[in-house]
Order: structure tokens, then C-alpha cells, then sequence
């Protein structure tokens, strides 16, 4: 295989703004077709990317000429979806969080171990050229001990990077037929009828879900580390989680108020040698990668990896290792990380809410 052909489930306005254009940008992709309900908003994504097949019928693309799927669908259609695409074959991307509930993502953990075809879950910031420096910085350094870890992650209006004043996004004011039973039920535990208004971020636990996970995957990555939930608050929508990462503390600032106009997400780890502060920037500023800062114990900075260093975008370079992965035929699956991060976000959603 020289040539990935892709299918992608779900072209809303991450799969427009982010996924499409990495991938079509892409020499060895091939996007051979998209799948979506809204009939008018496949054709006209056809017509502008050049992309040469449509459907509105997951079966249908299944059926197709294709190597791998994306699937970019909100995260109450992922188990299907990835269910589907495994069973009929195919390698799998999925935006994160992989499911709704670490329940689910168990059960595509069993149907990714019987099919052989693995799922990889979509989170970037691991692949953000300035962070992969710093843990290559990090691995030949001697810091000592950790001894704290904090990230303070406001997702404000900003978190596009006023993107779509640029690209015209293709959207409708179509909704899918609600069938309850063809979503991902999720936790057995959390109260709700299943309707339109549970799987939207008028329900706590979908909006902590969906944008937290980023905030949890990212501290397990640059700590090595999987943290117990000590003990939550929440004070006017911002959440201040108390994390035990081994013997070491930590805590995680967090909040989504789309009425703050600009992004402000920093991790900060402090060692007996060293520290080190890192900006990432907003997900869809396709020219920034993270900015980090490291300095020695005595405040002297040593390194300062800077937003000129490497104008990569980390949504591109996802992309990029997703291909490579499918061109090697690798089938490794990182279901057992992601699950890791939803297992983590249950926690702190029941400790919140005294479940």
C-alpha cells in the first residue's frame, strides 16, 4: 500500500475546519469518501475538496473502496461508529473521547481485539511539535523528583482561533432522528433520560466529558503518571480537582465559559531540578504550536522552546502519524489510554455530584 483511501464519518465543523484540509494536504491520502445526513452539506464538501463519493448511509461507506475511517461524529455516535467500521474491517481515528463511558470503551477494547483493526483516539496535543521537544528534553535531563503539578485550562470563545471568519463552514439546521437506542447509552449510573438535551453541553457531564479529557490526557502524558481524584469543588461552573499522582499533588483548574473571549490553557510541572510552564495554544490556531518554558531550580531558564520555533499544527501532524500507522500496518489500538482518561473523568464527576 502506497496510498491511504479514507472514509470519514460525520463532517461537521471539526472534520471542515481541522481534519479534511490535514488530511487532503497529505500526499499518500486519499479522501475517497464522506458520510453524513445532511445530503446538501456531503455534496458541496465533495465539491470543494474534490472528494469523489457521498452517502448519508454508514453501511454504504463501509461497503466502499476504502483503507481506514474517520470518525468525527459528537461522541454519542463513536461506539457505533467505531463499532461498525471495526467490524467491517478497517483501521479507525476517532476525535476523543473515544466513547461516553469507560463501560464503552471497553466493549470496543473486546470488538478491536477480535476484528485485529485498531483505534487510535484523536488527541493532538500529545503530538504538538514543541511538547514532543520537551519530552525528549526531559528524557536526557536530570530533574530529581516531581514534586507538583497544575494545569489551568478556561476554554473561552477563542478556542477556534476565529478559524471560521476565514473557511466558510458548510452546516444546516437539519437534526438527525433522535433513536435513543441507537446511541451510547452512557454510565449506568449517571441520572437523565436519554434525549436530545443529555447528549449537549446542557448536561454537566457531556461538556466535562468531551473538553476535560484533553485537560486529563495531557497531565497523564507529561507526568507518566495516573492520578487519584482526591476531591473536586465547583464554584460557579469552574471545577478545582485535587489529583494524587503517586505521592505527588496536583490539581487541575477547569472551566468552559464560551462567554470569555480569548483561550487560556497552562500546565506547569515543578521538579527538585527544574520546572517547566507550558502555553498550549488554541486547538485550531493552525499556526502555533506550544510555547514551553524550562527553567533550573535556582529560576535560570534554560530552555525556551518558542511559538517560531515550530509553526506546526498538531491536528496536521495527528494526521500525518495516523497515515504512517496505516501505511505500516500497524494495528496497535490506544483504547486502553483513552479509557484511562474517561475512567478518570467518571471519577470526578461522581465525586462532585456525591455518587
Amino acid at each position: 500500500m502506497n496510498k491511504v483511501k479514507v472514509g470519514i464519518i460525520g463532517c461537521g465543523y471539526m472534520a471542515q475546519m481541522a481534519h479534511i484540509p490535514c488530511l487532503k494536504s497529505i500526499k499518500n491520502v486519499e479522501v475517497a469518501a464522506l458520510c453524513d445526513f445532511r445530503g446538501h452539506v456531503t455534496t458541496e464538501l465533495c465539491d470543494r475538496w474534490n472528494i469523489p463519493a457521498r452517502t448519508d448511509s454508514v453501511d454504504d461507506l463501509l461497503a466502499m473502496d476504502i483503507d481506514a475511517v474517520f470518525v468525527l461524529t459528537p461522541v454519542q455516535w463513536h461506539l457505533s461508529n467505531i463499532k461498525a467500521a471495526l467490524n467491517a474491517g478497517r483501521q479507525v481515528f476517532t476525535e476523543k473521547p473515544a466513547a461516553m463511558s469507560s463501560a464503552s470503551v471497553s466493549e470496543l477494547k473486546k470488538i478491536s481485539a477480535l476484528s485485529g483493526k485498531g483505534v487510535t483516539v484523536g488527541y493532538m496535543k500529545r503530538l504538538d511539535a514543541n511538547i514532543v521537544e520537551l519530552k525528549r528534553i526531559q528524557s536526557e535531563s536530570n530533574w530529581g523528583k516531581m514534586l507538583f503539578v497544575r494545569t489551568h485550562s478556561f476554554i473561552g470563545g477563542h478556542w477556534n482561533a476565529a478559524i471560521n471568519d476565514l473557511v466558510p463552514v458548510v452546516s444546516s439546521d437539519e437534526i438527525p432522528s433522535f433513536n435513543a437506542s441507537l446511541l451510547d447509552p452512557a454510565p449506568v449510573w449517571l441520572n437523565g433520560e436519554r434525549n436530545q438535551k443529555f447528549y449537549s453541553f446542557d448536561n454537566p457531564y457531556y461538556g466535562l466529558l468531551d473538553t476535560g479529557c484533553h485537560s486529563v490526557n495531557l497531565l497523564r502524558y507529561l507526568t507518566g503518571k495516573d492520578p487519584e481524584v482526591q476531591s473536586v469543588r465547583n464554584m460557579s461552573g469552574v471545577r478545582l480537582v485535587d489529583f494524587n499522582f503517586e505521592d505527588v499533588p496536583g490539581i487541575m483548574e477547569f472551566c468552559i465559559n464560551f462567554n470569555m473571549h480569548r483561550w487560556d490553557e497552562v500546565t506547569e510541572l515543578y521538579f527538585e531540578k527544574a520546572s517547566v510552564r507550558i502555553l498550549t495554544p488554541p486547538p485550531l490556531d493552525m499556526q502555533s504550536s506550544a510555547i514551553a518554558e524550562i527553567y533550573s531550580e535556582k529560576g535560570a531558564l534554560l530552555h525556551n522552546l518558542k511559538l517560531e520555533d515550530n509553526r506546526q499544527w498538531a491536528f496536521r501532524l495527528q494526521a500525518e502519524a495516523f497515515i504512517e500507522k496505516v501505511l505500516k500496518g500497524d494495528n496497535s489500538s490506544c483504547l486502553d489510554d483513552a479509557g484511562k482518561d474517561i475512567e478518570i473523568i467518571e471519577e470526578i464527576y461522581k465525586i462532585e455530584k456525591g455518587i
